[in-house]
């Protein structure tokens, strides 16, 4: 897998730090891995942002089913998660940014606030604001990691 998940400030936060060639089957098998664990339901419950890194991604594939697989997963971890939860892609790639554009409309109706940025640190950056107007949450307090 293409993907690597950590959970930042305590559980607050996930990243998925993808990488190489990724595709969307990546993304999905890395959905069904959280959602198949009673651990990390526990996790995804206290969880009020992700933020996607396609930074170190050389290649991406779709295709629409698996965006579909990807949408119903999404589906239920909004679910699961706190209402509102914040995403923020980074995308600095063209097809990364353009994908990441149609996830965004895509996930619409999940009540998620999400956005889609060309580097980490304007999704970070956007994240930390968002995050303490939306949830009282101030994360340069909280430390780094989880």
């Amino acid at each position: 897998m293409a993907i690597d998940i950590e959970f930042r400030h305590d559980g607050v936060g996930i990243i998925y730090n993808c990488y190489g060639a990724t595709t969307t089957k990546d993304f999905s098998d890395a959905k069904n891995s959280l959602l198949a664990s009673p651990e990390w339901i526990k996790r995804i419950k206290k969880c009020r942002y992700a933020i996607i890194d396609l930074t170190s991604v050389e290649t991406i594939s779709s295709n629409y089913q698996e965006m579909a697989t990807i949408v119903a997963q999404d589906t239920r971890s909004a679910a699961i998660a706190a209402p509102g939860a914040l995403v923020a892609v980074s995308a600095p790639g063209d097809l990364g940014y353009g994908l990441a554009r149609m996830c965004e409309v895509l996930v619409e109706q999940l009540g998620w606030e999400t956005r889609v940025f060309r580097s980490r640190i304007e999704a970070e950056l956007w994240i930390h604001q968002r995050a303490k107007e939306k949830f009282g949450i101030d994360l340069a307090s909280m430390g780094p990691a989880a």
